[in-house]
């Protein structure tokens, strides 16, 4: 059972407004529906290591994309 089929959209917020402050919300696809091809993962970044985190996070899904269009 994957996590979008026992909660719904205002349920995620809530959850992530009660235990997180300044939290990102970032829909993939259309909101409400489930997909095999999303992969959720949680980390825990430090405050101040958040925005390179992140952009670290988006070079690597750049690269590989470009590398799987190469081969």
């Amino acid at each position: 059972m994957h996590l979008t089929d026992i909660c719904n959209l205002v349920d995620m917020q809530r959850l992530a407004s009660d235990f997180l402050s300044n939290y990102i919300f970032l829909a993939v696809g259309r909101v409400g529906s489930s997909t095999d091809l999303i992969v959720q993962r949680v980390e825990y970044v430090q405050e101040i290591d958040k925005r390179s985190h992140l952009m670290d996070l988006l070079h690597a899904q750049r690269e590989t994309e470009v590398n799987s269009k190469v081969q």
